[in-house]
């Protein structure tokens, strides 16, 4: 059910990408907390979410902002970063936790796609996993990237899945679940190995074969026309491989094995496919298209149902 209120007394927001700037705009639309502050290495962004009174205070430096003293009592922190540059937050939350600009128990929570990684971050920087770091990632998004696509609402009706570790508070956890909910997200809860496991299936698997259709078609010494006289098909397959390089990148990397192995798993299928298509095995062709049918015609009428969802 989703929840209303104030949450948090202070929030701070790192990263004011679609994501941050979505959990921002969703934020102050649901008045779930008191206080909002903001860190972008683009201090563009930050000098516009401040001119249009989204924030209280930010700066391109986590340090820097901590230095005022704004965030000593900030109970909150939602980094949303791509993959590698969380470790590099992480760091610099430690610091500021050191140093007393932040509380040692702040509930810090991320958006990335990837969890393994950071977990290995995390107890690296930390030498622990610290019991109010909670993992959360929104299964979300839109073609327009940026601040400026910002959507208070991009989160109704979308899975939200939070990876507890074995460490975790209960209340740290229970209000990350909260604050989604207070979004319009349905929140699911799964181990982090697990979580990335599906992701490299269902999400990086086939942003990495958007890219490697459209970049073979890129390449071509006929592109120009084959650009031209592309169908429907390949627009709607390789519409994803427009998102940020920096961003899949990252998730590549960071989700390596994972993504490897889905790799290796969709290389037999091909060779398959590619041994049926060779020795005129029609009837194979066939059974394998009506499996895929199938269940793409069972995910086409769970679509339609997070449509009605969102639309009520």
């Amino acid at each position: 059910m989703q929840q209303t209120g104030q949450i948090f007394h202070k929030a701070l927001v790192i990263g004011l990408g679609l994501i941050g700037g979505s959990v921002l705009q969703g934020i102050i639309d649901n008045r779930l907390a008191g206080r909002l502050y903001a860190v972008d290495f683009d201090k563009s962004v930050i000098h516009h979410a401040m001119a249009d009174k989204l924030i209280q205070a930010g700066d391109d430096e986590l340090l820097n902002l901590a230095n005022t003293g704004v965030l000593t009592d900030c109970d909150c922190v939602i980094i949303a970063v791509p993959a590698f540059a969380v470790k590099a937050i992480l760091e610099k939350i430690k610091t500021a936790i050191d140093n007393q600009l932040l509380p040692s128990d702040v509930i810090i929570s991320d958006t990335a796609s990837t969890k393994g990684n950071i977990l290995q971050d995390a107890f690296a920087i930390f030498g622990e996993l610290p019991p109010n770091l909670v993992l959360a990632h929104p299964i979300a998004g839109a073609e327009k990237s940026g601040f400026v696509a910002r959507n208070g609402a991009l989160f109704k009706s979308h899975k939200l899945i939070i990876c507890p570790h074995d460490f975790n508070d209960k209340q740290a956890v229970d209000k990350i679940a909260t604050l989604w909910q207070s979004l319009g997200a349905s929140v699911d809860f799964m181990p982090s190995d697990k979580h990335d496991e599906i992701l490299a299936l269902t999400s990086h698997l086939p942003h990495l074969l958007s890219y490697a259709l459209t970049y073979q078609l890129a390449t071509d010494e006929e592109n120009l026309n084959i650009f031209k006289y592309a169908g429907g098909g390949f627009r709607d397959f390789s519409r994803i491989s427009a998102s940020s390089p920096i961003m899949w990148h990252d998730i590549f990397l960071a989700n390596k094995q994972a993504v490897l192995q889905g790799l290796e798993d969709y290389q037999a299928i091909l060779n398959q496919l590619k041994a049926d298509i060779e020795n005129d095995n029609s009837e194979k062709l066939l059974e394998t298209f009506e499996i895929a049918k199938n269940a793409r015609e069972y995910f086409g009428r769970l679509l339609v149902e997070k449509e009605k969802l969102k639309n009520l």
